[in-house]
């Protein structure tokens, strides 16, 4: 258990401010700054049976650091949560400044969020993995792994917490160290990775350019040490993959992948995994936080609620799509996505076609039926259900295509 150094709690939410033990940095004692919180009882009763109640926990992304605002989100939905910060900092403009009455603290813009350096830091991140010439045990992401590990273990101590149902859910490169985790730490029951995924070195974006500038031999290293890809295939436990249609950072070629490597792996996935892409979701902390999808797929794996649509298969026959579903709520949208050039999946111009949607009475399997509009090019199929939560077919390439 790592040694806890308390800051203080806010008496309004309850949420607590804490520095907890890291791992050691070239010899040196280090410490992370987190938040974690419980939900209030009365406004969510915990269960009748166990008397516990979910935990969850949230690695941000890059510009990023501990949010107090998305511990209490999650808090408000009956989790305990924890956020920790993975770049040696505090969110606060600074460290003579934390307060519980502090903007900083208070603050529900991440854009305007303000941070600052302490005095037990660890190693920042330095572009994409550039700081491989230090030690292993020196390297950004070996200490951004460890604090995850070490919230967890935290999280699972608190009073209250049913350690058989906490998950993790990150952003960005929060997504890419969710992505790793989900395959390293077993102690987990889900994880749903936001943007971020495994196969990095493929992307020819910022990551794969990052990998282009190292030498063979060490980009090679870095990839069996530090990408997802690595440890996907050993992640057993339910997964959700959401990102945006266009978003630069993680094309849709690394992602379903990413989905697709985790898919072929883990046996329960086709019945328990989701796939989410959001047409032209933006790469922002509030897009991902406003996405019900996480929420509802926490509650399906924690606290037996309604499951997202599960796809069970897609066919193409010529121009036609067709597409079988189950779902307990009902499906009141479909919408084909279809795209003619996919080099650049950043700029990549997404149109869109309304499927026939059939659903059998007094069942919860239906179809989606429609026709392709052009030839060539690729194409996905996303499905709405009526508390608008998406779930979406594997990005597909028209066989027809020559």
């Amino acid at each position: 258990m790592p040694a806890l150094y308390p800051v203080f709690e806010d008496e309004e939410t309850g949420i607590h401010a804490v520095f907890y033990q890291g791992v050691p940095y070239k010899g040196k004692e280090t410490r992370v700054f987190a938040y974690y919180g419980m939900p209030k009882i009365e406004e969510h009763k915990q269960d009748e049976i166990s008397k516990q109640v979910p935990g969850i926990i949230l690695v941000h992304g890059g510009a990023g650091s501990a949010f107090s605002h998305w511990v209490k989100q999650w808090n408000d939905r009956g989790y305990a949560a924890i956020a920790m910060d993975l770049e040696g900092q505090v969110p606060f403009e600074s460290y003579n400044n934390i307060s519980s009455r502090s903007h900083d603290h208070l603050s529900m813009d991440p854009s305007q969020s303000r941070f600052s350096a302490h005095p037990w830091s660890g190693p920042i991140k330095q572009g994409v993995f550039a700081d491989y010439g230090e030690e292993v045990q020196d390297q950004w992401m070996y200490h951004a792994v460890a604090a995850v590990l070490s919230a967890h273990t935290i999280l699972r101590a608190l009073p209250g917490v049913d350690v058989d149902r906490i998950g993790i859910t990150g952003i960005s490169w929060g997504g890419i160290i969710t992505s790793l985790v989900s395959g390293l730490d077993r102690r987990l029951s889900f994880a749903m990775p936001v943007y971020g995924c495994g196969y990095l070195y493929e992307s020819g974006t910022l990551y794969g350019l990052g990998f282009a500038k190292m030498p063979p031999a060490t980009a090679e290293h870095l990839r069996s040490l530090w990408d997802p890809s690595s440890y996907l295939h050993q992640s057993k436990i339910p997964m959700l993959w959401l990102n945006g249609s266009q978003d630069s950072h993680f094309p849709l070629s690394i992602f379903v992948k990413s989905y697709e490597q985790h898919e072929h792996h883990y046996e329960d996935a086709p019945l328990q995994s989701r796939l989410s892409i959001q047409h032209g979701l933006p790469h922002t902390y509030p897009a991902a936080w406003s996405c019900e999808e996480s929420y509802a797929f926490a509650d399906s794996i924690t606290r037996d609620g309604p499951a997202l649509i599960r796809i069970l298969r897609v066919e193409q026959h010529g121009e036609k799509v067709q597409v079988l579903f189950q779902s307990p709520l009902e499906v009141t949208k479909a919408v084909l996505y279809w795209c003619e050039d996919d080099s650049d999946w950043g700029s990549a111009s997404w149109c869109s076609e309304a499927a026939f949607l059939h659903k059998a009475e007094n069942n919860d399997i239906g179809e989606a039926h429609v026709s392709l509009p052009i030839v060539g090019g690729v194409f996905y199929v996303q499905l709405t259900n009526a508390r608008g939560w998406i779930t979406s077919s594997r990005v597909m390439r028209d066989h027809r295509a020559v």
